[in-house]
């Protein structure tokens, strides 16, 4: 009676194991050096679910800015469309992780477009950055043009001298420069790029890719095997 009593236990403790295993599916993915085999609760997640999370933070959502406004547009368009179109994990992290990267991708875009319109529409330099911030200096200058810009393309390439390694080619470019014609032209392209959107992509609230999220995400699995890695 013990012994039969004992087999049906033991029946049913592999029965159970059996199908706590059974729900394990498995999703293969990759970063920059290994491949990996997780195996997740099929109860819990989907295979989309988790590959839509993955496609969250496997780049880092850098969108090609050359060519026209018009371009330019339809690339963030499709990109804020692709990420609105994800369906992560439903849990608390991966959810703001998805507003948080479309948030970097809308603010972004927001600056590109005003860079890129920048000499059609130099206002729009000043009122899409804070009053008061580097940014906004350099938008206020690019907007008034001659001296004032003049003076703060000084300012820049003296500032960035104090940084760089060769600081003498800085200056020397600089002197070229203002030999040239078309001086406030090539003052307004450089302090566009160096002044104000360095300044103004500083106010852009980006996500900061420091491993986290591939915990978060390694922590969905009930195991993850290392497949093969390469050489570092």
């Amino acid at each position: 009676m013990e012994k039969r009593y004992f087999t049906t236990i033991m029946l049913l403790f592999f029965s159970l194991l059996g199908g706590a295993y059974a729900q394990n599916k498995i999703f293969e993915f990759s970063d920059e050096l290994c491949s990996y085999r997780g195996y997740y609760d099929a109860e819990k997640y989907s295979a989309s679910q988790l590959r839509d999370s993955y496609a969250l933070f496997q780049t880092g959502h850098y969108i090609d800015d050359s060519g026209t406004g018009e371009e330019l547009k339809m690339r963030y368009d499709s990109a804020i469309e692709t990420l609105n179109n994800l369906q992560p994990v439903n849990n608390d992290y991966f959810k703001r992780l998805k507003v948080d990267v479309l948030n970097y991708v809308k603010q972004t875009y927001a600056l590109k477009i005003v860079q890129k319109n920048a000499k059609q529409q130099p206002a729009a330099l000043v009122t899409a950055v804070e009053e008061g911030s580097r940014a906004h200096y350099y938008g206020t200058a690019l907007h008034a043009g001659g001296e004032v810009l003049m003076k703060a393309y000084l300012e820049l390439v003296r500032d960035q001298m104090k940084e760089n390694a060769w600081p003498e080619s800085l200056w020397d470019n600089y002197q070229e420069s203002l030999k040239q014609p078309n001086k406030e032209d090539l003052a307004f392209d450089y302090v566009l790029v160096y002044g104000w959107w360095n300044n103004a992509n500083r106010l852009v609230a980006h996500i900061d890719y420091d491993g986290t999220q591939m915990e978060k995400f390694m922590a969905l699995f009930v195991k993850v095997d290392t497949l093969d890695c390469d050489e570092p």
